[in-house]
């Protein structure tokens, strides 16, 4: 999943809503009557990612979410029921917006407040397989299963209090951080790369060809799946830091001339890039996606630009090391005196 632009030419630019306040729903206001194709819909999409073999490579820590938030499959959970299930765990809780998409600082203010918000829109019929912008089954299917539980509370916690003292440049990258993160994050669990990110599992397009890049970084002989699969992914990492480095230069040159504008036309795109920088498709580069340990200094270096098509997902080595590595950055920042 990524974030939309409804015009066919994209430059990275976020188009500015104009959102009528009036419209925006009230914390006594929350609850819609979805219509039976919406409710059909949400089954269809829930049925299409809860698959045995597409779980498997989701962390532990989802799927035990999904136990405790008990979502309905045949349809669209309400909000009190998803607070019901939330609250008492995390001490969060939902709140439904007519926002479909910001600059962020109206979601980081509720953040704030430990307060997630969720849209009141869903994605259509020929959306099935990939979304442009993030719809209510990406925020209840993807993000809050995690946040029945204290450690992603934690991490969600670490967000609003060092955007809010922030320089813009900093929360450009604060942004950047949560979106390889909660978004489009990976993790190594029982020394397997597992999905986290949000982003990622609300996406079947998105799940499926993270997995078939798991697959395919075994079968060319990239990781040795017998051994230390994040050692073996930083040694990579390490060899191939500088082209990585003008990969993500010459990414971000494309979407400001408004070639990327979709997630196919932006992988076709990504392909000639390669040629024109004459790097090899192989190795850690022969996939669909580029998959790389987490590093604060990488990723900052991603323009906002890149948002609109993933061609790069990160990895942590454990939660522990993604929560550590997210304080490294918003702690200090968080910790400054005054606004």
């Amino acid at each position: 999943m990524a974030t939309n632009q409804t015009s066919t030419m994209y430059t990275g630019d976020i188009a500015e809503q104009h959102i009528d306040p009036s419209k925006e729903y009230s914390s006594e206001n929350q609850e819609i009557s979805f219509s039976a194709e919406q409710h059909a819909i949400w089954a269809d999409l829930y049925a299409g990612v809860h698959q045995p073999y597409l779980v498997e490579h989701i962390c532990e820590e989802w799927k035990k979410g999904m136990s405790l938030l008990q979502l309905d499959p045949r349809g669209i959970s309400t909000v009190a029921h998803l607070n019901g299930n939330i609250t008492p765990r995390s001490g969060w809780r939902i709140e439904r917006t007519v926002v479909r998409y910001t600059m962020a600082d109206d979601w980081y203010k509720k953040f704030a407040n430990r307060v997630f918000l969720i849209t009141d829109y869903l994605r259509t019929r020929d959306q099935m397989e990939f979304t442009p912008e993030p719809d209510m089954f990406h925020d209840i299917f993807g993000h809050l299963p995690f946040l029945t539980q204290k450690f992603y509370a934690d991490i969600e916690d670490k967000f609003a209090p060092a955007y809010m003292k922030a320089t813009q440049e900093e929360r450009e990258v604060i942004k950047r951080l949560a979106w390889y993160t909660t978004e489009f994050g990976l993790i190594v669990q029982d020394d397997r790369f597992k999905v986290f990110g949000a982003g990622i599992i609300s996406g079947r397009k998105e799940l499926t060809r993270t997995i078939m890049e798991f697959y395919r970084l075994g079968r060319d002989n990239v990781i040795d799946f017998t051994h230390d699969v994040y050692k073996q992914l930083h040694h990579q990492f390490m060899a191939n830091k500088n082209k990585l480095f003008r990969i993500i230069d010459g990414v971000n040159a494309l979407h400001q001339k408004g070639q990327m504008s979709s997630a196919d036309a932006g992988w076709n795109v990504v392909l000639s890039l390669y040629q024109s920088l004459g790097i090899e498709q192989e190795g850690i580069f022969g996939g669909e996606v580029i998959i790389a340990p987490f590093d604060i200094e990488t990723i900052a270096r991603i323009p906002k630009t890149v948002y609109a098509f993933n061609p790069m997902l990160f990895v942590c080595e454990s939660l522990e090391q993604m929560d550590a590595l997210l304080e490294s950055y918003l702690g200090p920042i968080a910790a400054r005196s005054g606004a």
